[in-house]
């Protein structure tokens, strides 16, 4: 009995360094992938960059062993946790208890190496005073018709990051994030509502990288207020792009872009997911005796299929490993679909956008502008100096417009929250919402 007592507790301890591998593995791997992003961890002009003018790429030969050390020792480790797990289940192992402190973990290094992504360059705009509007691709590599696909390609790649940062922590609500989100989002009053700001302040996404987060939001149990609040809240109110703006703006526009954010993220959402809570729970086009109805209605249901992912949400995560395996495969799913709708609706917004007129400083340049920063996806932040460049144009108006719209939505965002809602009325409205809070806020500074 005592060397059995013994042998348990060696499998235990053997089973919790385990754990502790992995986890350290997984910072180790997320640190090395956010340095290739942002090169800060060794000296400048060691890096290989790749990108032009706008970097996407910074390579390093000492990156080559950190990734293999990371990505070994997370499937050695998770190896043991599976071998382990088989010996240990039982009331007494409390594996589900240890499940949930994992998928804490995890989440905090995820929302670390978010802080470390924004933070980076953020402390460098701060340092510097500028901050340019990034570009990845060569301008000249994508002519004529051809120019659509290359801005949606920029834009990609400018993103893949915060885009796989957002796959990531979605996925993770989905899997373990239930109970939580039901409780705390999933109600119907103002207190939820306020609760996904909050959730969203911490993450700095932008619109096409919240989108994801908030459709595993909503399809884990969040109701639709606290749904919007997050997808627009993240790049709205986000602390370091409230920061930049008032270091970077002349003070009555960061007033603006901090209040009008509050308006936006806060206010606005909610109204708008009060008129618009009947949509999601009748059918988006009722059924008539046309075909153009019905293929239409086809058509819709089909796309909002994409997002659902019900079977997946039943399946009990009774162990660490059993977690790991969850959360990679609901990552690989929800991969599988916003990638391509990200990238197809950012190719459709640039064509649009390049039919728009230029801004001008009156009344039909505030509309273009509020127009075309409701349609146009851009990094976070590129509000800023976007709007810096027109005030020094004398375009206040315009400026002043976009400094609302710009980071709010964007296309690929409102495709991804119409597919995970079953309805595009939401997101229709919830764009025109924003749309005329831009309008009002460019007619306001007309002049200034």
């Amino acid at each position: 009995m005592a060397q059995g007592g013994q042998a348990a507790t060696q499998r235990r301890g053997g089973y919790y360094l385990s754990l502790a591998a992995f986890a350290a593995s997984v910072a180790l791997l997320l640190f090395t992938v956010v340095d290739i992003r942002r090169a800060f961890l060794f000296p400048a002009a060691d890096y290989f960059r790749v990108g032009s003018p706008s970097t996407i790429l910074s390579l390093d030969a000492r990156h080559v062993p950190l990734l293999a050390l990371g990505i070994l020792g997370a499937w050695l480790a998770y190896g043991f946790m599976v071998r382990l797990e088989r010996r240990l289940k039982g009331p007494e192992s409390n594996l589900s208890t240890l499940a949930r402190l994992l998928a804490v973990v995890i989440g905090v290094l995820l929302v670390a190496d978010l802080f470390i992504y924004r933070g980076v360059p953020a402390a460098r705009i701060a340092e510097t005073g500028k901050l340019a509007v990034g570009q990845a691709i060569p301008p000249y590599a994508f002519q004529g018709w051809l120019l659509p696909l290359g801005q949606g390609l920029n834009y990609m790649a400018l993103v893949w990051h915060a885009t796989a940062l957002g796959i990531l922590l979605g996925a993770l609500f989905l899997c373990v994030g239930q109970e939580f989100l039901t409780r705390l989002l999933g109600g119907k009053g103002f207190k939820a509502h306020v609760a996904g700001v909050v959730l969203a302040v911490p993450q700095p996404f932008c619109s096409c990288c919240a989108a994801p987060v908030g459709a595993a939001l909503y399809r884990g149990g969040a109701s639709l207020g606290p749904t919007l609040a997050f997808v627009v809240s993240s790049p709205m109110l986000n602390p370091t792009a409230l920061i930049l703006a008032t270091l970077l703006l002349p003070g009555e526009y960061a007033l603006l872009r901090i209040a009008g954010g509050l308006a936006v993220g806060v206010l606005l959402t909610y109204v708008v997911s009060l008129v618009a809570s009947r949509w999601v729970t009748i059918p988006l086009v009722e059924t008539r005796p046309n075909r153009l109805a019905k293929a239409s209605t086809r058509l819709l249901e089909g796309y909002a299929r994409l997002f659902r992912f019900g079977d997946d949400l039943g399946r009990v995560v009774d162990s660490p490993a059993n977690l790991v395996s969850s959360w990679l495969s609901m990552a690989w799913k929800l991969a599988r679909v916003v990638v391509p709708v990200l990238l197809v609706s950012s190719v459709v917004t640039a064509a649009i956008v390049m039919a728009l007129p230029l801004p001008s400083g009156n009344l039909l340049g505030v509309i273009a502008a509020a127009a075309f920063g409701t349609l146009l996806m851009v990094p976070t932040w590129t509000e800023i100096p976007i709007a810096a460049g027109l005030i020094k144009e004398g375009l206040s108006g315009p400026a002043a417009a976009l400094l609302l719209t710009l980071p709010a939505v964007s296309v690929p965002g409102l495709a991804i929250v119409a597919g995970a809602v079953r309805s595009l009325r939401v997101a229709l409205l919830l764009g025109l919402s924003i749309f005329v809070a831009g309008v009002g806020a460019g007619v306001l500074f007309l002049g200034a």
